[in-house]
């Protein structure tokens, strides 16, 4: 595929990152040797049990025929450069979030999120199960990217420095949030500001924030959060969401059929041991934060279907106008959700009972 002009020099620093490294092609007898950039962090659960593990798994399930080199966050390029890189074949292959491609596609707007959560799998049964697969893979096609597959993601809390007790003490917050979470909070009244992860402790810390979301609570743990922010909501106000694995589309049509189906082996092998490991991870957090005297406070179920119902108002009012594809998307994961248990509509009606 033709790389445009622009991506030349950031090709030629990754290049010379991947030779540092020690990746050449004369690393190994692979018949195809890829590169793949994550968005988990170096010695982060993430990153050694599902990153690394699904790259030994290919190894394995191929006999050596496919070779993946993984990378941490921020070892080549940010984490929301990552999709560009697999778009324009500066990478092979990503594992990110595609939220962070969302300005280039609209319909991309928070896939990582769901509006509610029935169960924890919801985003990965969906996906492979009630044809998710199919309409992602649409959706990144025109990008020259093959949407390989999704990983189960914990669900996020609220951290912050002052007790939350409900939703009505969200009402001026300062609090940093992305995406579907910063739309939704804004819409109940507080005010949003957009940080990395890498400079949430030092905002908490100064008091240009007084709360924050960003994922989730092995990871937010691992940052620090809690020495800052020392209450944390409960449950969480996400959940049943997804990573994503993504591969430049002319790398993956190199492939033999055969050998694409041994990615999707691997990835899916990956993924359920991962999210084995990394939910009793997240128990032994919850204990460790108590401990360490973090206060855990409990939202009401009424309060969490008012966020639950806010969130879908900005799903189906804001993004579905810019995206008949995210429109398509919406209505897939809804009626899932219905299929699980869940009623899509009692929100609003909700809402019309309060307002009477």
């Amino acid at each position: 595929m033709k790389i445009p002009a622009r991506t030349t020099l950031a090709a030629a620093t990754l290049a010379a990152a991947l030779t540092t490294a020690g990746w050449s092609a004369q690393a190994g007898a692979a018949e195809f040797e890829w590169n793949l950039q994550t968005v988990a962090g170096s010695g982060t659960t993430e990153y050694t049990q599902l990153v690394e593990r699904f790259a030994g798994y290919v190894d394995d399930l191929t006999d050596g025929r496919v070779a993946i080199k993984t990378f941490p966050a921020g070892m080549l390029m940010k984490s929301s450069e990552v999709a560009a890189a697999v778009s324009s074949g500066a990478l092979e292959m990503g594992h990110t979030y595609m939220v962070y491609y969302s300005g280039k596609e609209p319909a991309l707007k928070s896939v990582n999120e769901w509006p509610a959560m029935v169960q924890p799998l919801q985003g990965v049964t969906w996906f492979y199960d009630a044809g998710g697969a199919e309409i992602m893979r649409r959706i990144t096609a025109p990008h020259d990217i093959y949407f390989l597959g999704v990983s189960p993601l914990l669900g996020e809390h609220i951290w912050s420095k002052k007790p939350l007790e409900g939703i009505e003490d969200i009402k001026g917050l300062k609090m940093r949030a992305s995406a579907l979470a910063a739309d939704s909070f804004a819409d109940l009244g507080a005010s949003v500001v957009t940080l990395s992860g890498e400079e949430v402790y030092q905002a908490l810390q100064r008091g240009v924030i007084d709360a924050t979301e960003f994922t989730t609570m092995p990871v937010n743990y691992g940052f620090g959060f809690h020495e800052v922010a020392p209450y944390v909501t409960l449950p969480t106000y996400s959940g049943g969401g997804t990573s994503d694995w993504v591969v430049n589309m002319d790398a993956w049509n190199a492939l033999p059929e055969d050998l694409q189906a041994k990615m999707q082996q691997a990835l899916q092998l990956a993924s359920y041991e991962y999210y084995r490991q990394s939910r009793l991870e997240e128990q032994e957090v919850a204990a460790k934060l108590r401990e360490e005297g973090v206060q855990l406070i409990r939202w009401s179920d009424a309060d969490m279907r008012k966020l639950e119902r806010a969130r879908i108002e900005v799903m189906r009012e804001k993004y579905t106008a810019d995206s008949p594809l995210f429109a398509e998307k919406l209505e897939s994961q809804l009626s899932y959700l219905e299929r699980l248990g869940y009623d899509v509509d009692a929100p609003a009606e909700e809402a019309k009972a309060e307002q009477d």
